[in-house]
């Protein structure tokens, strides 16, 4: 075994949000004054909503993923007065999700197993995330001292279970997909995509059954349990090859 590859949201970071708050529109829309876009709070998340819905029907992709930080940026050149630097993008973006977040801390346990397995093995995330989220929320809990490589769908236009994402990361580290395992909480997305792309499967804190006719290698749910399961995982592996 060569690499491990995690999900993020719901597999490293325990997270919960609500895009669906008024209140988060009302204090965006406050925000935007300052940068003298003016869209009432009702039309800032109408309009929100109604790009992401554009963004997917205009994608010829099987499982299409948007870049919020696009929708943002349409909104304010579409309410302003001006074009606006990605900086200002950024931050917008940023404030909407900080708004948003109800939940928000790694797993216990996840240091621990990550800083072993870091010693072990090649490691990467493969995650349906938003960059202009994704990459500072892994910088504010320390998981990017874990992992170097990101593959985050809102960069490609494509999310899991399309299995070109898991290609790009086994490829990036150069494993092949025998020497590679995926780690995930989400079976239609997660299981699916990697037995697909031909990688072994754990899952995490999710009914150990089939999905869609893929069943995980092993699942856990405790990150104190991990390790024995890769050790299980590799002993399992190795007693099944030919001599």
């Amino acid at each position: 075994m060569k690499a491990i590859l995690f999900d993020l949201y719901g597999t490293l970071i325990d997270i919960r949000t609500d895009e669906g708050d008024p209140w988060v529109y009302e204090v965006l829309s406050r925000y935007f004054w300052y940068h003298a876009v003016h869209v009432p709070p009702e039309e800032l998340k109408r309009a929100f909503f109604e790009g992401i819905r554009q963004y997917i029907n205009q994608s010829r992709e099987e499982y299409p993923e948007v870049d919020v930080y696009k929708i943002f940026q349409n909104i304010m050149h579409r309410y302003g007065d001006r074009r606006y630097p990605k900086g200002i993008v950024v931050d917008a973006a940023m404030l909407f999700r900080s708004l948003t977040i109800r939940h928000f801390e790694v797993f216990d346990g996840l240091y621990n197993v990550l800083g072993s397995l870091n010693e072990r093995y090649k490691t990467a995330i493969i995650s349906d995330a938003q960059w202009v989220f994704a990459e500072p929320e892994i910088a504010m809990l320390g998981l990017d001292r874990f992992f170097h490589l990101r593959i985050l769908s809102s960069i490609f236009g494509f999310k899991k279970p399309d299995v070109r994402l898991f290609r790009h990361a086994m490829d990036s580290l150069g494993a092949t997909p025998e020497e590679s395992v995926y780690i995930g909480d989400n079976p239609q997305k997660d299981l699916v995509g990697a037995k697909k792309a031909g990688m072994k499967f754990i899952l995490f804190r999710s009914e150990c059954r089939s999905y869609n006719g893929f069943q995980p290698d092993r699942c856990f749910y405790d990150y104190s349990e991990l390790e024995n399961i890769l050790h299980d995982l590799l002993e399992f592996d190795e007693f099944r090859k030919p001599e």
